[in-house]
């Protein structure tokens, strides 16, 4: 089951029927209602578009260094891209690339993985793998998106009208209940339309006199439905309309808007007011929206594409992608900070950064980075331990076996795939890891061994 489109909007607002029939799946009104949104899990996707420089992000190496098998570039590009940065994750100093300055705030809660084996050098693959960790078939995503697994922790409080939203990436739902299955945007730009009300109301008493005859209706089918009753569904569903009603939520994201919220949003994330309709794939406004579906309490699984296409080949590596990938991490960044004013410590918030694949250690004869299989993703939050697990060659950004007890180099070790990565985090956040076939790394869980 892939995501919804947002073409079919009057499904959510045309009437409680509708909203129930889509939004609806197995879970029961009484189970819906034991989840306290202060306590929810929120987890955020961030998928960087085109295979990210990881050596300019998450695995640099010492521009000062002679590498035999890689080269750093450095000559080629800005003075503000040269110079890699230090930063101590668990207790242990380390470097990031350049474009992560924006992330530096939220080291304290960083897990870095590197040396991942994406297995593919194919864009349509990687992003396949990129979406639900599992290894695809060909092109094809198997399983459910990590976002979808994620959004099916825990119980779902009443209040999350959008349980799981997509933002230029496709979801994928083979597993969990309906209600779970994403809606998807093309651009953030489009989230207004969804949440606007497409009729004008009716007054008062009218409205009142529908809501009961609403809250009156039975199904025929009550008493021997499997599952949960029709009932059931229609109240929950119909609760999750008339807040979206009642509380105006599409002014909540009127970016473009002169209201002091508004107005605050944009200088948070740096987009300008007119971004919303010129500029409707900005990172910033992007970013935003994240944010503010989390913060209102909309959604409690979002993910976002955060960048235009990192595929650089030629000699616009040395300008494009250090620019657009530092533009994207800053808005992660800024993310995080929003994040963390309603949860300081990241106890219930997870948040992760991941692309295809990385890109070459060298450079070709056009003076650009081709596409390279040793890959790294990002993970902010409490429920893993910070610090830097796994790694690849120091000289040549090859793959290592690493001891996955340690995450140091080990020839007896394992190579790091993405079904670790995304067993580790669906575990650590309580959930069931078995659909990625492979265990947790306990090593990374507080409280594990």
């Amino acid at each position: 089951m892939t995501s919804t489109s947002p073409s079919r909007r009057f499904v959510l607002l045309g009437s409680g029927l509708g909203l129930g029939a889509a939004m609806v799946g197995v879970r029961r009104i009484s189970d819906a209602l034991a989840a306290g949104p202060d306590d929810e899990l929120r987890f955020v996707h961030v998928y960087m578009n085109g295979g990210w420089d990881v050596l300019l992000g998450p695995d640099p190496r010492d521009p000062s260094g002679t590498y035999a098998g890689l080269d750093t570039g450095t000559s080629r590009l800005a003075p503000e891209f040269q110079t890699p940065l230090p930063v101590t994750l668990g207790g242990v100093e380390t470097l990031w690339g350049p474009t992560m300055a924006g992330l530096v705030p939220h080291a304290d809660k960083t897990t870095v993985f590197r040396g991942i084996n994406m297995n593919t050098v194919a864009h349509a693959t990687g992003r396949a793998y990129a979406n639900s960790f599992i290894p695809p078939a060909g092109t094809v995503v198997r399983g459910s998106s990590i976002a979808t697994a994620a959004s099916s922790i825990g119980d779902l409080a009443a209040e999350r009208i959008l349980p799981n939203v997509t933002v230029g990436f496709p979801s994928y739902n083979t597993a969990y209940s309906r209600e779970l299955t994403a809606v998807s945007l093309r651009r953030a730009s489009e989230i207004q339309g969804l949440l606007k009300p497409i009729s004008t109301p009716l007054s008062a008493d009218v409205e009142a006199l529908l809501a009961t005859a609403q809250d009156q209706a039975r199904s025929c089918v009550d008493d021997r439905y499997p599952g949960p009753r029709p009932a059931e569904q229609l109240t929950s569903s119909r609760a999750r309309l008339r807040r979206l009603l009642a509380e105006n939520l599409s002014a909540q994201f009127d970016f473009g808007g002169a209201s002091a919220d508004m107005v605050a949003v944009r200088s948070r994330f740096g987009f300008a007011a007119n971004a919303v309709t010129a500029d409707p794939l900005n990172v910033g406004l992007t970013a935003a929206l994240a944010a503010q579906l989390l913060r209102v309490g909309v959604s409690r699984s979002v993910t976002v594409t955060m960048a235009p296409s990192l595929d650089t080949h030629g000699p616009e590596w040395a300008t494009t992608q250090p620019q657009r990938q530092k533009a994207a991490l800053d808005a992660v960044g800024a993310l995080l900070t929003d994040l963390r004013e309603t949860d300081p410590d990241l106890t219930r918030t997870l948040v992760m950064v991941s692309s295809e694949f990385a890109r070459t250690p060298k450079l070709n004869g056009r003076g650009g980075r081709d596409h390279w299989f040793a890959n790294s993703f990002l993970v902010f939050g409490s429920a893993l331990k910070a610090g830097v697990f796994g790694a690849t060659g120091a000289d040549n950004l090859g793959l290592q076996k690493i001891d996955l007890a340690t995450g140091a180099p080990s020839d007896e070790g394992l190579v790091l795939l993405p079904e670790h990565v995304g067993a580790t985090i669906i575990s650590a956040l309580g959930g069931d890891h078995s659909p990625f076939r492979v265990s947790p790394i306990n090593a990374l869980i507080p409280g594990r061994s």
